[in-house]
């Protein structure tokens, strides 16, 4: 007989002592309820399993197979061994699953398996790395073409972020387990009139776990700071800018440049000599740029693949000679306007403006420069007729920090023994989940909890540790709740303080950015403007100088490295508190559905018709949208201050180019636009949280209890043939008939039996 027809059976069937408190001879019955004979899947599973086990049995007892009862062998053979192969393999793969964990500890080895195959990874980088650099603190993992280095440096990152998202996932894991208490735990804190939290990362839980436990949780949430802080920055970019000069001269008409035979210009010089002291022959190397040309390849704050640049102005030479007729400007490392020389010519340009701001409106045909005139001793104005531009090969950098990546591997080492330890020596058997709590509830119930079916959280955070819960009477009143009452009003107040917080003080200095743009004349008056600063990129003015730390050496790195990533370890802290205010709204949710519907319960390790739990105690539809505000923030935080080093390098007299150490930077930049995303993607974070709490409302059939364990508890005193948590599970009224003499008094509870709805006005307890 199907579960469909045989349930109403069970429900007529005579009761030895539990009645009904409804005095209503209606009972809704949903699918739900209907489908109690459906199987789970490891039901399933360990139905196939004994079915393949008991025909793999009679095959060899009788020592064939159902393939083999003909006497063809020739047509039957083949499949025979191919169908006993198979139920071989059946058995091998039923044989090692009962050898592995189960429950969380299969989630605590397959989380250390995760941060040993990342500790893997990382010695190889750094065995790697020691070979490159000989043992140096800092070593050159590519250089070469800017965009190239920044390419690299982006899949390196990715795969950066990509090994730390899994080792502070596996730690994360364990860490909740280890927090979660046990039902000895609960209990004792139960007779002590206090209670802990189910389903959460909680402080509260420490004080109650063993010594060992506790020392575990802190030595893993201790040694993710270290990651946050230094993982990213292990490996770094370094730009390169090349000190240059600007020089003036008189020449030929480009189609009249004489040429060499090999084609290449060949110029001669008057009687000062050629440009900057160079050759001739040299010069016929570099290359001819138009204006418009000109202007774009050295409009750019870090000019990494070009140095020295001829500026040929005025009337054109007849006899094919260059003319060295002045000097125009030069380049020594970092300026807040480094190319103020090519708009210094502009009738309106304004000393108090950074050229960045102007150099658009320039006409390229029409483009002038100022320089100084050796003949006339002042300072002219000449139209550009072409420029004569020393090509550079470009020196951007990707490295490496050898003592940062030690420092991770060292305390990526700590979480591989915590998590091994975790796995292999703890031997006990957390309520890591809300439906842990209840199925152990339902089949042990707790005597502290017992006569106060209808308590709720906000009951118990009222009450005074110390002193045992007494006996509670509640009249029942059904009410819509908002699910926002679902977590704790501090809670709330804690989530959206930190937000908050957060939000003005990158507000502050998103306006203390703008305002020192402004003073420096960058001309940023709109949104448009920032953009062009783009995400994460270094210009001359969003370069942090002037502050207390130190800016040349190693100790400059360190210092820069420790201020960019020091907000993504308080981004991380913030989150982890807003993630446990969803994980408490999600588990309020899945507990007002079980008054709806005779529901499995979802535990950690599932039994009969259990079912497992979501593996971040939040459906994936919203976790995984979590995950993703997560990520985004991380990386725009990331892109709102980030390190920046920048090498000059001098080519003086078309020598070998030299790094002139005392001119280059090692500081952070900031991007304003970056904090203005920021600000954006945070806010509209923890306004959506606050819309669909306030503006949801949840099924206020059953008390709000939160992760409260003694809520939870009170809420699973069954009668005895409802003591079944692997059968599904629903919320109702029930009466013990010894209880006929408490006048009215009815009891609600979760049980695998027959509930009905509670009466509103009726008392129970």
């Amino acid at each position: 007989m199907s579960g469909s027809a045989s349930f109403p059976l069970q429900i007529l069937r005579p009761k030895a002592s539990y009645t009904a408190v409804s005095i209503s001879d209606d009972l809704e019955v949903s699918s739900e309820e209907l489908d109690v004979t459906s199987l789970s899947e490891q039901d399933w599973k360990g139905r196939r399993r004994n079915t393949s086990d008991s025909q793999a049995t009679l095959v060899d007892s009788k020592g064939t197979s159902y393939l083999d009862l003909d006497d063809s062998p020739d047509r039957f053979g083949r499949f025979s061994r191919v169908g006993s192969a198979r139920w071989r393999w059946k058995r091998r793969r039923s044989s090692l699953q009962d050898r592995l964990p189960t429950g969380w500890r299969f989630g605590a080895w397959l989380a250390t398996f995760q941060a040993g195959t990342v500790l893997l990874a990382n010695i190889i980088i750094l065995i790697w790395s020691a070979v490159r650099t000989g043992g140096d603190s800092s070593g050159l993992v590519f250089q070469g073409d800017c965009n190239e280095v920044d390419h690299i440096s982006i899949g390196i990152h990715l795969v950066i972020n990509v090994l730390s998202t899994l080792l502070l996932g596996a730690s994360n894991y364990i860490m909740q387990s280890l927090c979660a208490p046990t039902r000895r735990e609960v209990d004792e804190a139960h007779e002590r009139g206090s209670w802990l939290d189910i389903g959460l990362q909680s402080l509260r839980n420490l004080s109650y776990t063993s010594r060992r436990k506790r020392l575990l949780w802190i030595a893993l949430s201790a040694s993710s700071i270290p990651l946050h802080l230094f993982y990213n920055s292990s490996f770094f970019s370094t730009l390169s800018a090349n000190e240059y000069s600007v020089y003036i001269a008189q020449g030929p008409e480009q189609q009249n440049i004489p040429r060499n035979d090999n084609g290449t210009h060949k110029w001669e010089c008057g009687y000062r000599g050629c440009p900057g002291s160079v050759s001739g022959s040299a010069i016929s190397s570099w290359e001819i740029l138009s204006p418009s040309d000109c202007i774009t390849a050295y409009t750019s704050d870090f000019v990494s693949d070009r140095s020295t640049v001829i500026a040929v102005v005025g009337d054109y030479v007849s006899n094919g000679s260059l003319i060295f007729t002045g000097t125009g400007y030069t380049s020594a490392g970092y300026n807040e306007d480094p190319y103020e020389w090519i708009c210094a010519g502009m009738d309106d340009f304004d000393n108090q403006k950074l050229c960045s701001s102007v150099w658009r409106n320039i006409d390229p045909s029409k483009w002038k420069i100022e320089g100084y005139i050796y003949s006339l001793a002042s300072v002219q104005s000449f139209s550009v007729n072409y420029c004569i531009s020393q090509p550079v090969d470009p020196k951007c950098q990707l490295n490496f920090n050898l003592p940062l990546l030690i420092i991770v591997i060292f305390f990526n080492v700590v979480k591989v023994v915590c998590m091994g330890f975790t796995a292999i020596r703890i031997k006990d058997d957390p309520l890591v989940t809300i439906g842990d709590a209840i199925a152990s509830f339902i089949d042990n119930p707790d005597p502290h909890t017992k006569n106060m079916c209808l308590a709720s959280r906000s009951y118990f955070d009222t009450q005074i540790g110390d002193q045992r819960f007494p006996p509670l009477c509640i009249e029942y009143q059904p009410r819509k709740s908002k699910w926002m009452n679902a977590a704790s009003r501090r809670h709330w107040i804690l989530t959206v303080c930190l937000f908050a917080g957060a939000i003005s003080v990158i507000l502050g200095l998103l306006i203390y950015a703008l305002l020192n743009l402004k003073s420096q004349g960058s001309g940023v008056t709109s949104l448009a403007d920032l953009w062009q600063f783009g995400l994460g990129k270094p210009h001359s003015q969003n370069i942090i100088q002037g502050w207390q730390i130190p800016t040349e050496g190693y100790g400059a790195l360190v210092a820069a490295v420790l201020i960019s990533n020091s907000p993504q370890l308080i981004l991380s802290m913030i989150y982890l508190v807003f993630n446990s205010l969803c994980t408490t709204l999600f588990l309020t949710f899945e507990w007002s559905l079980y008054a709806r519907s005779c529901k499995p319960l979802r535990v950690s390790s599932p039994s009969g018709n259990q079912r497992s739990t979501y593996f971040l105690q939040i459906p994936y539809r919203y976790g995984l949208p979590l995950m993703v505000f997560s990520a985004l923030l991380h990386w725009l935080v990331s892109q709102s201050i980030f390190l920046v080093k920048v090498s000059y390098w001098e080519t003086w007299d078309n020598s070998n180019d030299i790094l002139d150490s005392y001119q280059s930077v090692t500081s952070c930049g900031y991007s304003p636009m970056g904090m203005i995303l920021t600000i954006i993607v945070g806010a509209s974070l923890i306004l959506l949280a606050l819309i669909f709490a306030f503006f949801t409302h949840l099924n206020g059939d059953m008390p709000l209890v939160g992760s409260c364990s003694a809520a939870i508890s009170a809420a699973c005193h069954p009668p005895e043939d409802g003591k079944n948590s692997s059968m599904p599970v629903k919320w109702g009224a029930v009466i013990d008939a010894s209880d006929f003499g408490k006048q009215g008094v009815g009891h609600t509870c979760f049980s695998s039996g027959v509930v009905v709805e509670p009466i509103p006005g009726c008392y129970y307890s």
